[in-house]
């Protein structure tokens, strides 16, 4: 079996023969500590410049290897109400080949009609953010188990050739409850260009 060089480290060492164990052990000279500390510098290994761009998040910054791509998915939480955990996620799609915005909500829909079997599309239509700008929403019904229906809505937005796309699930009862609230929250949504 051909073990590769870094795992080698980690097998068992064969036992020292018996003339290599009478020798006696070479010992490290004492240094100064000036001494020692110029050794453990030379000893590092040299430092590798990667091709790299500057990433910042909400929470950090790094140095991302420039062949690398952001595809963060934001959640956040609202309150458990009804025996669901409330929430809004958003997802980004950077450089979409769509031409509208209508195209690229009715690829949405077509996928999660494709992918959520039993789910009924309730409405769809053209709407607006609060900051003026296009958006495109639908509202879906469906069963994740039995006796249990759920409401998903989507707003889906088209901004050069990156698109948004957010979603909020409520309960029957919820959606009348809170459901406003979450979407006035959704429809505030005002992309930081870069």
């Amino acid at each position: 079996m051909n073990i590769p060089e870094y795992y080698k480290q980690f097998q068992k060492q064969p036992e020292k023969k018996e003339e290599e164990a009478k020798k006696p052990e070479q010992r490290e000279t004492p240094q100064k500590p000036e001494q020692k500390q110029q050794t453990q510098v030379t000893q590092r290994a040299p430092l590798v410049k990667d091709k790299t761009i500057p990433y910042q998040s909400n929470d950090f910054k790094l140095n991302l290897l420039e062949d690398w791509q952001d595809k963060t998915i934001y959640t956040l939480t609202g309150p458990v109400t009804d025996g669901i955990q409330h929430n809004v996620i958003i997802n980004i799609d950077r450089e979409m080949e769509f031409e509208t915005l209508e195209q690229y909500a009715e690829w949405q829909i077509k996928t999660l009609e494709a992918e959520l079997k039993g789910c009924t599309l309730l409405k769809r239509g053209a709407t607006k953010l609060t900051i003026g700008a296009e958006a495109y929403e639908a509202i879906f019904k469906w069963y994740p188990v039995e006796d249990v229906r759920i409401y998903q809505h989507q707003i889906y937005i088209l901004i050069d050739k990156t698109a948004y796309k957010m979603t909020a699930s409520f309960t029957k009862k919820t959606r009348q409850t809170i459901g406003p609230a979450v979407l006035r929250m959704m429809l505030s949504f005002n992309p930081i260009p870069k």
